[in-house]
């Protein structure tokens, strides 16, 4: 094709042939969808990249929860579980996916707790956490221009839109860009857009610094919210992570579970209730302790949190059977669903904590308090191009090593 571009363009004499143009416009609309796609299929929120590879747990908008280890693809998330589940029509399921289009409606946030980590994914959190609040001065210098480019980013797309336009004008052979100048500046936008950072001034300051996050209550998103305390990692258009260096139990709970293998199939839950009004009533529990509520539902066990602090269901103890390890976290009104034949008169060992790793979308999660309050006058300290708050006396050991 280029020695047929060649080949055109040598034998018009006063400018490209018709052909050349052709296949110019050809190989140009070629690399704009080549560019196009390599960029939206490498996209990944670095949020969510946070917790790839990683063993988490996934707590759905109605409080649904699966843990295992998360993979992070550019059109969704998959959650592979630690353990093939057959469900009661025999099925054999070993990893949960959520589609991009499914995200919005169905991710409510995503949790990392340090001792649920094998070896390996312990040390590489560490690293992730040391580079994340004591990044070297190329990662800050490279943050401040990433501000730059995102706070500028609508006079740089004006600016190459014009730039087109002008070269149109004093070039009107020039018929590849004259036909190709909408797909040229949709280029430059995609580049530009993975380019420049998710910046916002108002969660900029409070980077590495101790907040409180707030996530919509799951069952009642309207009129609560669950709160997080911890240091604001990142946070991009789509979401916001949170993390606590060091993750530490409050207590360690036993839970004795019911003699029971089937019961009466629970109603599906309502829609949320509008704002304002109270949540509500779920089915009498068949027992309450430690804030744990135990509910039947035809063969499942659900065990819902029905307190107002995180806990982390360690192991499954059941006479006659190996100990089943869970490793994975139950927030607030969150539900862990279990088969009723495999979990009966068990004794379910539970820790209750207060600093994990947290990352939700913002949708519904926001920022709402600061742990300490950051001063930052001036137009550079604005941009954040002189250098980032990013905290390194969290892990120098200053007091303040661990969100309260």
């Amino acid at each position: 094709m280029f020695a047929m571009l060649a080949q055109g363009v040598a034998g018009s004499g006063g400018g490209p042939s018709a052909s050349a143009i052709f296949y110019l416009t050809l190989l140009f609309i070629f690399l704009t969808a080549i560019v196009t796609t390599v960029f939206t299929k490498w996209a990944r929120d670095k949020c969510l990249k946070f917790f790839r590879n990683y063993h988490v747990t996934l707590e759905r908008t109605r409080g649904q929860t699966t843990w295992g280890n998360l993979r992070v693809f550019s059109s969704g998330l998959e959650v592979l579980f630690d353990h093939a589940h057959t469900d009661a029509m025999g099925m054999k399921k070993t990893s949960f996916l959520i589609y991009g289009q499914e995200m919005d409606a169905q991710v409510l946030a995503l949790f990392r707790y340090h001792d649920e980590l094998d070896d390996k994914q312990r040390a590489a959190r560490d690293r992730q956490i040391h580079h994340t609040f004591n990044p070297g001065p190329f990662r800050r210098a490279w943050r401040g221009v990433r501000n730059f480019v995102n706070t500028l980013r609508d006079a740089f797309n004006a600016a190459i839109g014009a730039v087109v336009g002008q070269y149109q004008k004093v070039n009107p052979a020039s018929a590849v860009i004259t036909s190709q100048g909408t797909s040229f500046t949709a280029i430059s936008q995609t580049l530009l857009g993975r380019f420049a950072n998710a910046y916002e001034p108002l969660l900029e300051q409070y980077i590495g610094q101790p907040v409180i996050l707030e996530v919509a209550d799951p069952l009642n998103p309207n009129n609560a919210s669950v709160q997080y305390a911890g240091y604001l990692a990142d946070y991009t258009q789509g979401y916001v992570a949170v993390f606590n260096v060091k993750h530490t139990a409050d207590r360690e709970v036993e839970l004795e579970l019911p003699d029971v293998d089937s019961g009466p199939a629970l109603p599906p839950l309502p829609m949320p209730p509008p704002p304002g009004a109270p949540m509500f009533e779920m089915p009498t529990p068949l027992k309450m302790e430690h804030d744990l509520a135990v509910r039947i539902d035809g063969k499942r066990l659900k065990i819902q949190n029905a307190g107002r602090e995180v806990m982390v269901v360690r192991r499954l103890e059941r006479g006659g059977f190996e100990p089943l390890k869970f490793g994975m976290v139950l927030p607030p009104n969150a539900v862990l669903d279990l088969p009723a034949r495999d979990a009966r008169s068990g004794k379910l060992f539970v820790e209750v904590v207060r600093c994990l790793d947290v990352v939700a979308p913002r949708k519904y999660a926001i920022v709402r308090h600061a742990g300490e309050l950051v001063d930052r006058p001036g137009l550079l300290n604005e941009l954040h191009l002189d250098r980032l708050p990013l905290v390194p006396r969290i892990l120098a050991g200053n007091g303040r090593k661990e969100s309260k």
